[in-house]
């Protein structure tokens, strides 16, 4: 069986995470904080839950207990995370265009990685620069991070330092590894799904379809499926 881990909207002022065991549909409920949990991914043995709240605060959970193994502060807004395939770190995304880097065994931030200054703050007129997704390549020391400024930076996560820009006409919402290969999966605002050769930095492939913004995307082997802000779903194959 299988755990789907459910964070709730802040509108609902529940502060709590909700668990479905599939298929027997049953549930469970843990709530360790006042905030509200942003989002959560399993650890690879299933058995532990990284959540990360809205305050920049990061738990580790055993789903058997119910209590958090670690808990770490980051200092910044969580708007996103990821954990790495050997479960040694997670990334953390925040609206101000920086992505952190914590070391689960030792329980702190390591890095932060952006392109800006410590102490950065945007203009009050400048365009959105949040972290909207992060995600870690399946066996490369390299993790996708995409933005809402209309791109998407590999980050080298054991130099902690920046490898390349993939610059996008709109904002970009989801990334996905395509298997092991350095190929990237990009979900634009602009209603186009796009494959990347990050090693050559360039598209070698787009897939259209959509009229309206794309808001999701999942990858099954050669599938794509995408899901826009008008309601529809779509399955597209990419070679």
């Amino acid at each position: 069986s299988s755990c789907l881990a459910i964070p709730r909207k802040q509108w609902y002022q529940r502060r709590v995470r909700g668990m479905w065991k599939v298929p027997a549909f049953e549930t469970k409920t843990i709530q360790l904080s006042s905030n509200p949990p942003v989002d959560a991914k399993f650890l690879s043995t299933n058995r532990h839950l990284v959540v990360g709240y809205q305050d920049g605060t990061i738990k580790i959970i055993d789903l058997k207990s119910g209590e958090a193994t670690v808990s770490v502060d980051t200092k910044q807004e969580i708007t996103c995370i990821g954990v790495s395939p050997d479960d040694k770190l997670v990334l953390t995304g925040s609206p101000l265009s920086a992505a952190y880097l914590v070391a689960i065994q030792a329980g702190k931030v390591i890095s932060r990685l952006t392109e800006h200054p410590a102490g950065y703050r945007p203009m009050e007129t400048s365009p959105s620069d949040s972290v909207e997704h992060v995600v870690f390549h399946p066996s490369r020391n390299l993790v996708a991070v995409s933005y809402t400024d209309n791109k998407v930076c590999l980050w080298d996560t054991a130099l902690q330092r920046l490898r390349h820009t993939l610059p996008h006409p709109d904002g970009v919402v989801k990334s996905c590894w395509a298997g092991e290969a350095l190929h990237l999966v990009t979900c634009c605002l602009d209603g186009v799904i796009r494959v990347w050769d990050v090693d050559q930095n360039q598209t070698i492939a787009e897939v259209t379809g959509h009229r309206d913004q794309l808001l999701d995307m999942k990858i099954s082997d050669n599938l794509v499926v995408t899901a826009d802000d008008s309601g529809h779903v779509k399955v597209f194959r990419i070679s």
